[in-house]
């Protein structure tokens, strides 16, 4: 399949715009398809603090109005080209009283940490200001892929008030869950914003959940087809609500619908044999650059010569990453004969503990407060293992740019963790990590003594390293699923197969 007009709607875009993993999973997947001569484009909004790389061009465009509500509000657009020419980004300014996106922070206001009160709208004017800018275009599409709660409204409105548009009219619309654990929940007085009669808004409706609008909910009901990051949290988010946080019975009602495709990471961007944020390269084959990789990483976390194994983690500091863990082995942890570093920022309990436990342990644990991607790679690299006690993992990219960095991961097996990280087996020298299963910090603290014994025995210690380093993590693998999954998509809408108002209402 080829020569195909995507559109990808996202709040996050490596490497304009990153909180987490999202960012990473738009901008390497629209690249790889961009690679295989398809024509991509990210709708993104225009965030104050975009981050934009030497080479990118960018243009002003255009401004409108956009439909809001009884009124309108308005839009400015801007085009954005990468240095390779391949990806196109059309950013999207709020030039309203209140602006929407030219304030600090992307979900949070960084000087409080709390989310912005305005963040129904910011993310319903994204969506809505998005099919505006697109129908200015001139051009039909083939696929406008959503991605998560804060694009879910595109699926919606693009049926409801957009499909007559010459645009969309052969569109297929696909939606991906990247966490239904943030599912965009705020009040009913939104709908008269996305011009939606609040007749709509009844029990059980594609629009109501508990009193209140859930916009993931509205884009896993009108979406053409579904898709999560990996094949076991497909069928996790569907069996309870430990993992579907409510929206389990909505994602069994579409099992049919969902497909799990594995996240791919960037192999070019991820790769110890030319990456310029490492002191020394190295591969499967030359891993003594892994050493003076470690011996960087020691000195920057003050831990002097690196005499014992070292433990990373470079994370969002929040309960699903499973810092509960870590709070309640802490002891336990730090009486390994191993020492720890922890990258990130998140809630602040979690910014304290490891504050107070660095202050009290400065030879065995490091914490730095930031958000630090050259540092992020001096961590993968120069790590032993790399801990994601996550409580669950949609997909998780970490535990394989460990893989392909050498460093060997120590994994809850949930989600895409499960997917990826094979139990290493000292018989036959397979697997490429260790997994525990129960959520408990004696499974966890159990999997990391299992690893440091392994590290204990060099021969056994490299096999492990080389079989994660082995192992293909490209976008390569993932796209193919994306493609089948925009086939399929196309396919329903050839035939007529489209929701409606009145269709999702009876289906859901």
């Amino acid at each position: 399949m080829s020569g195909l007009s995507i559109v990808h709607v996202a709040s996050e875009l490596a490497p304009l715009a990153k909180v987490g993993g999202l960012a990473d999973v738009v901008g390497a997947l629209s690249l790889e398809q961009a690679r295989r001569g398809h024509r991509v484009r990210v709708v993104l909004p225009g965030y104050r603090g975009l981050l934009w790389p030497a080479g990118w061009r960018r243009e002003p465009w255009i401004g409108c109005e956009v439909p809001w509500g009884m009124g309108r509000e308005p839009a400015r657009f801007e085009r954005a080209t990468d240095p390779g020419g391949r990806l196109e980004v059309l950013v999207i300014h709020h030039v309203g009283e209140r602006r929407f996106f030219d304030r600090p922070g992307i979900y949070d206001d960084p000087a409080t940490g709390a989310a912005w009160p305005d963040n129904a709208e910011r993310w319903l004017f994204l969506c809505r200001a998005a099919l505006e800018g697109l129908q200015r275009l001139g051009e039909r599409f083939d696929i406008l892929h959503a991605h998560d709660h804060q694009a879910a409204w595109v699926p919606c409105l693009v049926r409801v008030q957009s499909s007559v548009h010459t645009a969309f009219q052969e569109a297929a619309t696909v939606f991906t869950i990247h966490n239904v654990g943030y599912q965009g929940l705020y009040d009913p007085w939104v709908l008269g914003l996305a011009g939606i009669p609040l007749e709509h808004f009844t029990p059980r409706g594609p629009f109501e959940f508990w009193g209140r609008v859930n916009t993931m909910k509205v884009g896993l009901a009108f979406a053409d087809l579904l898709s999560t990051v990996s094949p076991r949290y497909a069928r996790e988010i569907q069996s309870s609500g430990e993992f579907g946080f409510g929206l389990e019975g909505v994602l069994a009602r579409r099992g049919a619908d969902l497909r799990g495709i594995l996240n791919g990471i960037d192999v070019e961007q991820w790769n110890p044999a030319a990456d310029p944020a490492l002191p020394a390269s190295y591969d499967a084959d030359h891993l003594d650059g892994k050493a003076a990789c470690r011996a960087a990483l020691a000195a920057a976390c003050g831990f002097g010569v690196p005499d014992l194994p070292i433990i990373g983690m470079v994370s969002r500091l929040v309960e699903q990453k499973g810092f509960d863990l870590i709070e309640q082995a802490a002891e336990e942890l730090l009486a390994l004969e191993a020492r720890v570093v922890v990258l990130g920022v998140g809630q602040p309990n979690y910014e304290d503990l490891l504050r107070r436990l660095a202050a009290g342990h400065p030879g065995r644990l490091a914490y730095r407060p930031q958000r630090d991607e050259r540092l992020a790679h001096l961590v993968e690299a120069g790590s032993d293992l790399f801990l994601m006690p996550s409580r669950y993992e949609p997909c998780g990219l970490n535990q394989m740019y460990s893989m392909r960095y050498g460093t060997v991961p120590v994994v809850h097996a949930v989600g895409g963790l499960a997917d990826t990280v094979e139990e290493f087996d000292v018989l036959s020298r397979r697997g490429t990590g260790f997994r525990f299963g129960g959520y408990e910090p004696d499974e966890m603290m159990g999997a990391l003594r299992r690893a440091l014994a392994i590290h204990r025995q060099p021969e056994l210690w490299t096999a492990l390293q080389r079989n994660g380093m082995g192992r293909d993590f490209s976008w390569r693998v993932s796209a193919d699923g994306y493609e089948r999954l925009y086939a399929d998509a196309r396919a329903r809408v050839a035939a007529g197969r489209v929701p409606t108002l009145e269709s999702v209402r009876a289906a859901i």
